[in-house]
């Protein structure tokens, strides 16, 4: 995907999270600033972990991911927002993410619903409440209808 915005959203999502880690491994969830800047977060998303990764729920996303993904409301799982060639993708970078405690990058392409083709790119990086509640996904996705 070579579009140069589809990068820059990933990569300054990417630049964020590092200086929220400070010195820190992983981010507090406090400290990566949910909805500081409403323009950067429409292609922002953040997920609560589950143990069964495809039930992780959707705790704050973007107006334009919102829109894309025809999210009727926050507190959608992975199954019920995402489109089904995208359910696994998201559900395994999750996963990894948590496991390994660092970034990982996913792109590729799927087919909406009306047959066309969807090249993506997607950051996803791990955070840490600042209790014991569990560990939550923040990520950035950039999308183009392929030609």
């Amino acid at each position: 995907m070579g579009n140069d915005r589809e990068r820059r959203i990933t990569a300054h999502a990417s630049a964020d999270w590092q200086i929220a880690c400070g010195d820190d491994v992983m981010p507090y969830l406090a400290n990566i600033g949910i909805g500081d800047t409403a323009r950067e977060w429409r292609d922002r998303f953040l997920i609560r972990g589950d143990k069964h990764m495809p039930h992780a729920v959707f705790v704050a996303c973007g107006d334009s991911l919102q829109s894309h993904w025809n999210m009727e409301r926050l507190g959608s799982t992975l199954m019920e927002a995402l489109p089904a060639e995208l359910q696994d993708r998201f559900a395994e970078g999750c996963q990894q993410t948590l496991d390994n405690g660092n970034p990982v990058p996913i792109e590729g392409s799927y087919q909406d619903e009306n047959m066309r083709e969807i090249l993506f790119r997607c950051i996803m990086m791990p955070v840490q409440s600042s209790s014991n509640g569990g560990n939550f996904i923040y990520g950035a996705y950039s999308h183009k209808v392929g030609t």
